[in-house]
């Protein structure tokens, strides 16, 4: 039982932590590299340290609801209490501190996991049935499978808030289911503490998690007050009830004060809503709310349709959809490529969907039907909490977060009152039964790790990206390899495709990635630094020469600016103005170089000289009025050498370096980049 209690979770912690880690060793890394969404929960601690529960808005971004002028975060403050301890002493881990609160909550949920493993097998069993040699082997495979074959191991690829919060319900969810099923079993005061604990937790993480964690409390609570299973622990069902009711009207209160509603959320005052079209279309499309019976159908068919994920012939070989969810009949806020809980763990949900005729057959009254029967508010709770998800209008893959625990409890279940009893009745039943869970668990890791890894590479883009899409072309490329005939070459920038598609422009001046995603549908992966070299006379003149013009959402040009004591300045004119970098004189004879470089991790072209330093940042890749990304053309104004008309000012283009895993993909799958 020890071993099966330690050796289960390892290995599936393994394949967690190396997703949660992203094959490195960064406890401090964030999901995209400005660290947006990482520093949520810290804003709120120092708000709570400060007094108030408000938060700076530019820290929210268009995430931030704006009320009688202060903003607030729409997220339960339970992950920000944690941080409090560490910022009372250092500032110095601000967004820093998610990867280790997911691992955290990782630790809790494999904890509680075991223990309720444990637990419903004393509930099925009995308490007197000995642990066998199989039951050890069944429990040891089990909880590799369930600890890190979930979503949660997709939620650890992207340590931000968004991800953050699913870690921590759900461990916070099955360690209540836990303490549910054991005071069914055996009611203490000590337990029902824990419960009410856990409770309040849940609570104030995510509402849906918390309610169903309050719904299972107080379905305990009435059944110990008017059940004869209780007859000496009656007195605990008023304690059960107050453990279920005094935290929901913790959250009630808390959610009353920011947003004067018991659970729902203001959209019509969030920042994303005066910036996004679609999101007002959406709220006027469903009487001002993106929640309710109308989207069931959409959800339904989005988390639950057996084709929900995409098999390929290149790395990782498992992937999401390759297109936005679509969602059916009512009017949905946003989709995202979104996998089914079907398709991407079926097997913990065909052993969930097993387990509720076992929970809910009729019981004899008494000690003889009491196991059972403790399953029951636990199964509640983790059932009601997926309603929220299933009426909500925006279809994302870590939505899926929501059904974990009822497969955890149910799949539990099921290999105590079904696959134990099977396996014992036949040698080669119990082979092929372990079999059977092997292989789940191991699919199940399998499509969690593969499109945790490829989602921490395409939304943090740069070096990561760079090294997912150098493991694909080592894994799977080659000449005439699937993977090579994703790639296109063209002297433009890409139009159209479909997911992972990648296009060369040029001579290797540039390397873009298709996301498969509608509202950003190419992505950079590297480009060829634009660089010109200007030669400057003896007698500098007071001149200004434009050198590259930048298009986007707005034109954006890059000059140069000499003075006639031999100064010179590098410059920017945007659509708010001229900016301009250090002033600096070059030595005599020295020749001035002004560049463009490309940064994928934030879109952006950081224009400077050699010498005189940083200059500035000019946007390559914006967001536009309808919210789909694009990527801005360059128009290199320099194409030879050429002297500046009435000036012995001398401009030259200059090639920067060959982007090297553009030459890498070219060369190793035969790319004709002429």
């Amino acid at each position: 039982m020890v071993v099966a209690s330690i050796a289960g979770p390892l290995v599936g912690g393994l394949v967690f932590l190396t997703v949660l880690m992203n094959l490195g060793k960064d406890l401090g890394r964030q999901a995209v590299a400005l660290g947006y969404a990482a520093n949520f929960f810290e804003a709120q601690a120092n708000a709570f340290l400060d007094g108030h529960i408000d938060v700076p808005g530019f820290v929210m971004g268009i995430e931030g609801f704006v009320i009688d002028g202060r903003t607030f975060m729409y997220f339960g403050p339970f992950p920000a209490l944690l941080r409090i301890p560490v910022l009372q002493v250092t500032q110095d881990f601000d967004g820093e501190m998610t990867v280790v609160s997911m691992l955290l909550a990782w630790i809790v949920l494999a904890v509680f996991t075991t223990r309720l493993l444990w637990q419903v097998r004393t509930a099925v069993l009995g308490p007197d049935q000995p642990v066998t040699t199989q039951h050890a082997v069944l429990a040891a495979i089990f909880l590799a499978g369930v600890t890190g074959g979930t979503t949660v191991t997709f939620d650890a690829s992207l340590p931000w808030v968004y991800h953050e919060v699913y870690l921590w319900q759900t461990a916070l969810v099955v360690a209540a289911a836990y303490w549910l099923v054991r005071l069914g079993l055996r009611p203490t005061g000590r337990g029902v503490a824990w419960l009410a604990v856990l409770a309040l937790c849940a609570v104030l993480t995510r509402t849906t998690g918390g309610w169903g964690v309050c719904a299972g409390a107080l379905a305990l609570g009435i059944w110990m007050l008017r059940g004869r299973s209780f007859a000496g622990a009656r007195r605990l069902g008023p304690w059960v009830i107050a453990a279920g009711l005094v935290p929901l009207a913790v959250g009630v209160a808390y959610n009353m004060v920011k947003f004067g509603h018991p659970y729902l959320f203001p959209l019509q005052d969030q920042v994303w809503t005066t910036t996004n079209q679609h999101r007002r279309f959406a709220l006027e499309a469903n009487g001002g709310t993106i929640t309710g019976p109308q989207f069931f159908s959409s959800s339904f068919v989005t988390y639950f349709d057996p084709r929900g994920i995409r098999f390929v012939d290149y790395f990782p070989w498992i992937t999401l959809p390759g297109g936005n969810a679509t969602g059916t009949g009512a009017a949905i806020d946003q989709s995202y490529r979104t996998g089914s809980v079907t398709a991407f763990m079926p097997l913990w949900l065909l052993m969930a969907l097993a387990a509720l005729p076992v929970v809910f057959r009729r019981t004899p009254e008494g000690p003889a039907g009491q196991g059972i029967r403790a399953l029951r508010p636990a199964t509640l709770a983790v059932v009601f909490m997926t309603g929220g998800v299933m009426a909500y209008g925006y279809l994302a893959h870590r939505y899926t977060s929501e059904f974990v625990p009822a497969l955890v409890l149910g799949s539990t279940i099921t290999l105590w009152a079904l696959v134990a009893r099977w396996a014992a009745a036949s040698r080669v039943l119990a082979v092929g039964l372990s079999a059977l869970l092997v292989a789940g668990g191991l699919f199940s890791m399998a499509t969690q790790a593969s499109t945790g890894l490829a989602a921490a590479a395409v939304t943090y883009r740069g070096e990561p990206l760079v090294r997912f899409l150098g493991f694909q072309d080592e894994l799977s490329g080659g000449r005439g390899s699937s993977f090579a005939g994703l790639i296109s070459h063209s002297d433009h920038l890409p139009i159209g495709g479909a997911a992972d598609d990648l296009h060369i422009r040029g001579d290797c001046d540039g390397l873009y990635l298709n996301t498969g995603d509608r509202y950003e549908p190419w992505v950079m992966v590297e480009e060829r630094s634009r660089v010109v070299s200007v030669h400057l006379p003896r007698q500098v003149p007071r001149e200004s020469v434009d050198l590259f013009v930048v298009h986007g959402k707005d034109t954006r040009t890059v000059f140069l600016q000499t003075f006639r004591d031999g100064t010179v300045q590098v410059g920017i004119r945007n659509e708010t103005g001229e900016y301009y970098g250090p002033l600096f004189r070059p030595y005599p004879g020295e020749d001035v170089r002004v560049g463009m470089r490309s940064d994928p991790t934030i879109g952006y072209l950081e224009v400077s000289s050699t010498p005189g330093g940083f200059v500035g940042y000019v946007p390559i890749q914006e967001w536009y009025a309808d919210w789909v990304s694009r990527i801005g053309t360059v128009d290199e104004l320099v194409q030879a050498a050429t002297t500046v008309p009435g000036t012995r000012i001398r401009l030259e283009p200059e090639v920067g370096l060959t982007p090297p895993l553009c030459a890498r993909l070219a060369r190793h799958n035969d790319i004709d980049l002429r």
